[in-house]
Parts: structure tokens; sequence; C-alpha cells
């Protein structure tokens, strides 16, 4: 088949056979160079990578769609339909807790154990709860921590000046079974203290049963909304029915259309969920030779549902907004990557991440586009997750490629490099998909 291209310096047409490939290269409309090619990209055979595979997953392993699996990404999608510190205010930009959850004991590690039986007798599906902050919340303080309490900071004493609030999120069958728990679990919560709770209603959302201990800064409130339930808890500085009521409502009035935007999964839904949107686990440095999906360290998220889990919220929404980020995945042990909106974007991502580095040490060789550092402070994860892409932490190399940002980790400086260069390779073997 012909195909006709026109020459860019002059009006003469050249009839090209589309299957003919030579060798040489035109110059202008007529110059030939004689040479042989070269590839325009690094050739990533060559990079350090030690021991790490440089192939998609799927190239080495066939992923088996499970159930569990199923339930997994179901988490992980209420987790992006949950708001955030920033999407209610700026000012909160800590978080403190991000926790998903599938049966109702994992709930009740957040809520109340008294809201248990509600749960359970009207069939909890699973959840997702998260909390933020105006500050850093205080270490956990086990000597103080007392189980079968409500815990919406996982245990964390908030800062005395702090403003603070957790959102949780369950869903359940039906509207009707939904409407069930949430009225049974405000009642079991406010029967705790009956002498001292005093019920609350809000003017925004009158649907919803909410109450506090007068002289305690702080408030719960609990909402059916189709087949959700929302919880709702906020804590001022000091007792302030106005306050706290004003910011519940105002919480509400930021999750419900998250949820409107998020339907509700049957059974055959969770079960036909993408484990793999848009293919960006398939593109994550995985160490591992099997795909073992999880919630929180092996997943793909929105750019939402990963600022659950990223401790300064408001400097990385910014850098996430501003470079197009729509999807973020990680994997045990392996990798964080991040897709921008195109390739400019991800250089400014990438831009800008690295400048929030400070210090750096020597980068793999041959690995274009990379900056690695040693952290002073390594520690595990925020919430100890032992198989996150970061649980060492003490040395970080964050590169670019195409419109595609990874940031890999470890104990070891070598170590960090070999998952540098291994996931630089794999971006550059990704292309096709």
């Amino acid at each position: 088949m012909n195909r006709e291209i026109l020459c860019a310096t002059g009006n003469v047409v050249f009839g090209v056979l589309a299957l003919a490939l030579t060798a040489a290269t035109l110059t202008g409309c007529g110059g030939q160079v004689n040479g042989t090619p070269a590839a325009g990209e690094v050739d990533v055979r060559q990079l350090p990578v030690g021991n790490y595979p440089i192939e998609p997953l799927d190239l080495r392993v066939e992923y088996l769609h499970s159930t569990n699996d199923g339930y997994r990404l179901a988490m992980a999608r209420l987790a992006d339909a949950v708001v955030t510190g920033v999407d209610i205010d700026p000012k909160f930009a800590h978080n403190s807790l991000a926790k998903a959850f599938l049966n109702t004991g994992s709930a009740t590690n957040v809520l109340a154990a008294a809201v248990q039986p509600a749960l359970r007798d009207n069939g909890m599906k699973f959840g997702y709860s998260a909390s933020a902050s105006t500050d850093t919340l205080l270490p956990i303080d086990t000597s103080e921590y007392v189980t079968n309490n409500y815990e919406p900071f996982g245990g964390h004493h908030t800062s005395p000046d702090a403003t603070s609030f957790n959102v949780t999120v369950l869903q359940f069958p039906d509207s009707q079974r939904a409407r069930a728990a949430a009225e049974q679990s405000e009642a079991a919560d406010f029967a705790v203290a009956p002498d001292q709770n005093v019920r609350v209603a809000l003017d925004k959302q009158q649907d919803a049963k909410a109450h506090w201990r007068p002289g305690i800064p702080s408030l719960a409130a609990t909402l059916a909304y189709g087949d959700y339930v929302v919880n709702v808890y906020v804590e001022l500085p000091k007792p302030d029915l106005d306050g706290l009521r004003q910011l519940t409502e105002q919480i509400f009035a930021a999750q419900l259309p998250l949820l409107d935007r998020t339907p509700p999964l049957s059974e055959r839904q969770i079960f036909h969920l993408d484990y793999d949107p848009d293919a960006m686990l398939l593109r994550t440095l995985h160490p591992a030779t099997y795909l073992s999906l999880d919630a929180v360290t092996e997943i793909t998220h929105a750019a939402r549902g990963y600022l659950h889990y990223v401790e300064d919220q408001a400097t990385m929404k910014r850098l996430m907004d501003d470079s197009g980020v729509d999807r973020v995945s990680t994997t045990k042990k392996g990798a964080l990557l991040f897709r921008a909106r195109d390739t400019g974007s991800a250089t400014t991502l990438w831009s800008g991440i690295t400048k929030l580095d400070k210090g750096s040490v020597e980068s793999p060789a041959g690995v274009p586009d990379v900056a690695c550092v040693e952290n002073p402070n390594p520690k595990p994860h925020s919430w100890d997750f032992d198989n996150a892409w970061n649980d060492s932490g003490r040395y970080i190399c964050t590169l670019h490629y195409d419109r595609y940002v990874a940031r890999v980790a470890s104990g070891q400086l070598i170590d960090a490099q070999q998952k540098a260069a291994a996931q630089y390779a794999l971006l550059a073997n990704s292309q096709w998909m």
C-alpha cells in the first residue's frame, strides 16, 4: 500500500512504500546520510538492576482473581471516595489514621466496641476510615490506650491546640439495613454514657443522629446515606457546640457528593472489579513473583485515596494537582508510582518531590532523571505497614520516565540504586501497554 508524504521544504510529493525500510536517513528533500541507526534512549539492558525484574509482572506470572481480592479492591475504591483533611480545609494537612476493614471486629478498632452488634446484625460488608488534624498527632501512649472505646485517631493523642476529625464510611447490603445500622449504632454509642450524653440536631443534615457530652470538646454523628453509613467525629481545642456542629456539617457536605459518584457494589460487581486499572501495577517494580493485592500496600488508587497515606497532605496535593496525577500505585517492598498528565507534568512533579528531599547521595549509574537521598530520620511507614514500598526508607530514589514518576527505598544504598534502575527499565519496557 502506498502512502504519500509531503516534503516539508517544498511542494514535491514522493510516493513511499509503507513497508519499505532502509538504514538511510533522509535530510531535507533528498539528502542521504549513511550510517548505523542507534536507539534514542538508554539501553536498559545495561542498567545496574541487580536481581530485580525489568519486565511487567503479567509476563512473569498469571494473576488469578479471588473473592478476597475483590473485597480488597472494593475497600481501595471506597478510600478514593472518603474525604481527606485538605478536602475540608487546607489547615487539616496532617493525617493520623487510614484504615480499611472487611469485618466488624476491625471496624471497632476505630468505632466503639458497643456498635459491633449493630454492624454485624445488619450485614456490614466493608468500610474505610480516615482522620485529619490541624497539627501533628502525638504518639500513642500504650499505658493509656483503652480498648473498646472509640479510637478515631488510632490511639494517638491530639495536640491541645488542634482541631481534628475522623470520617468512617461503611457499606451495607441495602439502604434498609444501612438505616437500621445507623440508628442502632448511634443508640449503642449514646448508651455508653446515657446520663452524660446529650443529643444534637444538625440543621443541614437533619437525618443525621448526633450527640456530645457538655464540657467535652467533641461530637459524634451518624448518617445513613443509601447503602452507606457515614460516621463523623470532630474534636476542637475547647468545648464549643456551635463550632462542633458547624464542622460536622461541613464534613458531611464534602463527603456525601463523593458517595454520589461511588455507587455501592453488589457481590457480583465486587468480584469483577479491575485489579489493575490502566496497567499501573504492571508498571510498578514488583520484586515478588506473584501479585498479592492489599487495600493499602499493593493496589492502585486515585489521587484522593493515596493522599490518606501522606503525612503532609497539603503539600502533596498541590504537587499532584499541578501535575494532573490521576493514578497512584504501590507494591510491597517495591515502588510507588504516579501517573501525571503528560511527560512535562511528570518532570514538574519529579522536580517538586525531589526538592522536598534534603541532601543527596550517589544515583545509579546510567539512569537518567533520578535523584537519591539519605533520610536522616529513617522510620517505617506511617502506620507500620511492614510490606510498604518504603518500610525502611533510609535511602530513597525518585525518578521519572515519560508521564510517570516513581519512588523506591531501601535500607542499603546499593539496593535502592538497583531498585531505581530496575524501575526505570520496567517503565521503558512497558511503553507498549
